[in-house]
């Protein structure tokens, strides 16, 4: 056995993210995340204390989370914007974050109150 193979069999250290400062509420200049869900989901936001769940992945490591220092910290969205569909017919509620945390595994979007919902 290589060297190269012992290493892959090895469990990998977990990556540490965190938020640099709490989340503050804003009124104005808000910084929002837009997913996109399936139905389901949806209602759950609607209905209120939705935890959001990502994996975390490469993907959403360059789109919630950056790099200062060597440290890497996830960006301190304002929001969340939800879409069911695509265009202008899209069923969306932007909702106010509570949280935001990540395991190295998973990032987790705790959900607040409903700023808007256009869920016709």
């Amino acid at each position: 056995m290589t060297l190269h193979e012992v290493n892959i069999m090895l469990p990998q250290p977990v990556e540490v993210v965190r938020l640099k400062e709490p989340l503050r509420p804003k009124t104005n200049g808000m910084h929002i995340l837009n997913l996109s869900v399936h139905n389901e989901i949806f209602n759950s936001v609607l209905n209120g204390g939705h935890i959001e769940c990502r994996a975390y992945s490469d993907y959403y490591k360059g789109r919630c989370t950056y790099m200062e220092n060597g440290v890497r910290y996830l960006v301190p969205f304002d929001a969340i914007t939800f879409y069911v569909g695509r265009g202008k017919k899209a069923k969306k509620a932007t909702v106010l974050l509570k949280n935001i945390t990540c395991d190295g595994n998973e990032i987790l979007f705790y959900t607040g109150d409903i700023l808007n919902s256009d869920s016709e």
